[in-house]
């Protein structure tokens, strides 16, 4: 039987039958030594493929690989209109190389990784996939696939090491400046410009109690995916810009307007998990 998990649960919430939000419990780790992870490269880019297995939600999935929210969606286009986690589906991890271990060495406890397979792609050739994407010997690859020549062909699936069941470690990305708040207001002024801008007031709901930081989007039932809206607190008079990352599911009463991160909520001075907003944005 599968089961759907509804993208309400980014926010790390679960709704009770009388309409309560209630905390979910998340699992500490989200892969074990049982699990395989497939990989694939993509302009020089690695790419780890995630089985969503019950329970787990964007919001767990993100912070077990070091990811922002957005940057999760951003990489998994399809959650943009397709709200929902099913069980068993692959959601793409850009990984780097840090993450991968290719070889066991001192105090290597299989208990503590999961497989990484490299599937092998049209064109691709055993030199290029040892030295050009890992950098490792011929042999080593050879040796651990069994492969008795260096003849490999499409769909295969070569074992190229391992990942660590504790996710990928914050340090192990490369750190960009942060999107500041004024470049966010400036592409909204930008877009101003040159398309119309619709208004609208409504509920403002947020996740009062976590303790996620920097990151400033939205969700919202109309405006276009991918573009900036403006969200203002009529009683701080304060206005934060967000990326609107993906629509308000399912799930929510019809007058929840948008649904912000806890960072663009604490930047207008919200004080409760509902409170009345006013807004701008655009359908494009």
């Amino acid at each position: 039987m599968k089961m759907y998990l509804p993208l309400v649960t980014l926010l790390f919430f679960y709704f009770t039958h009388n309409g309560v939000a209630q905390e979910s419990v998340e699992p500490l780790r989200l892969l074990s030594s049982r699990d395989s992870l497939l990989l694939r490269v993509d302009s020089g880019k690695k790419y780890v493929l995630h089985p969503v297995k019950p329970k787990q939600t964007l919001f767990s999935i993100a912070r077990f690989y070091n990811l922002s929210l957005e940057e999760l969606i951003e990489n998994n286009t399809n959650l943009r209109d397709e709200p929902t986690l099913k069980t068993g589906t692959q959601l793409s991890i850009p990984t780097p190389n840090k993450a991968i271990r290719r070889y066991k060495g001192t105090g290597f406890k299989s208990a503590d990784f999961s497989s990484i397979y490299y599937v092998v792609q049209p064109g691709d050739n055993l030199y290029q996939i040892c030295k050009r994407y890992f950098d490792m010997p011929v042999d080593s690859i050879a040796k651990r696939n069994r492969l008795k020549d260096n003849n490999i062909k499409p769909g295969q699936r070569l074992h190229v090491g391992w990942m660590g069941t504790e996710g990928i470690h914050a340090d192990w990305r490369p750190t960009i400046a942060g999107t500041a708040l004024v470049t966010l207001k400036e592409r909204f002024l930008n877009d101003q410009q040159e398309h119309h801008v619709i208004e609208g007031q409504g509920v403002c709901f947020w996740q009062k109690n976590s303790k996620e930081k920097g990151d400033l989007y939205a969700l919202h039932r109309d405006a276009a995916i991918g573009t900036i809206i403006s969200v203002t607190n009529p009683m701080s008079n304060r206005t934060v810009y967000a990326k609107v990352i993906a629509r308000v599911p399912d799930g929510y009463e019809r007058n929840v307007e948008v649904i912000l991160s806890p960072e663009a909520a604490r930047k207008i001075g919200a004080l409760d998990p509902k409170f009345f907003v006013k807004v701008k944005y655009f359908k494009k």
